[in-house]
């Protein structure tokens, strides 16, 4: 079994010589660029059709070298999926399956998360230990009836009580949300959560509230301080939005309230704000 489709499609070409052009997609034609620049790979009329030939199988080889470390089959013995990413592809970030993720929260209220009959007092945890932290894996699906505030960033999460929200649970995101915390959150224990979204105000933490919107729709808020215009016109930062033109473009075009709120407020100024600022008052 090949590496990935690309690795399957170069071993016909070692193999037979040729390959359909057709079975070449547009990012495969990115993918081997160089060698269609360097006359390694050129196309040509096959009775009605085209097709790609293989001029210099050596070069083909040396491309392959590089870009399969361990071959276009890749590694036979059994290790972790992001050692095996790193072995196949020189990057842990492509492996096809991830470890469990770990998620960090401070619990208040009294909150406590249920699985079955088992009970997990996160509000005391935290309060013993100042975080609590979840396993999220297909084995264990806990459960949570409250309100739930996602943190975009660390020093915000760890000074949370400061944003003065009313929520029961605070979880560090961490960024960009991993797709597995957004399926627990879809699935149907944590269907009696309410979600709050805290992040920066630019594209991408608006981005990031769209993603758990989608997720769970009819239960997400986006968190909008009383006095955000006041705060982007003091302290806002002009390389948020240039950064993200793209992901803006898209954004003007989005039909949340909330997030037209916040994207009239970011044309109005030209710039976008970090929530750190939150913790100035």
């Amino acid at each position: 079994m090949a590496v990935d489709f690309l690795a399957e499609k170069l071993v016909l070409l070692q193999t037979q010589g040729f390959i359909a052009e057709s079975r070449l997609g547009a990012r495969d034609r990115t993918c081997l660029k160089s060698l269609f620049e360097a006359g390694v790979l050129q196309t040509a009329r096959s009775g009605a059709g085209r097709r790609v030939v293989l001029h210099d199988a050596n070069a083909l080889k040396s491309f392959m070298s590089k870009t399969y470390p361990s071959g276009p089959e890749g590694v036979t013995a059994k290790v972790s999926s992001r050692s095996q990413a790193i072995a196949e592809l020189r990057d842990s970030k492509k492996a096809r399956t991830t470890q469990p993720v770990a998620v960090l929260l401070r619990g208040f209220n009294g909150s406590t998360f249920h699985s079955g009959n088992q009970a997990l007092a996160v509000a005391d945890w935290s309060a013993m230990a100042g975080v609590a932290a979840l396993r999220l894996d297909e084995k264990t699906l806990w459960g949570f009836s409250g309100t739930v505030a996602f943190v975009e960033n660390l020093e915000v999460f760890w000074n949370f009580e400061k944003l003065d929200i009313k929520a029961d649970i605070a979880i560090y995101a961490q960024g960009r949300l991993n797709s597995k915390v957004l399926a627990w959150l879809a699935s149907p224990a944590m269907q009696h959560a309410r979600i709050i979204h805290c992040g920066d105000y630019d594209p991408v933490g608006l981005d990031e509230f769209l993603r758990l919107q989608s997720a769970c729709p009819g239960r997400t808020e986006l968190f909008i301080p009383p006095d955000l215009e006041s705060l982007l016109s003091r302290y806002g930062k002009k390389e948020l939005i240039s950064d993200n033109i793209a992901i803006l473009a898209r954004l003007r075009k989005n039909a949340d309230p909330q997030v037209r709120f916040v994207v009239e407020l970011i044309n109005r100024w030209g710039v976008g704000l970090e929530q750190e600022v939150l913790l100035l008052k």
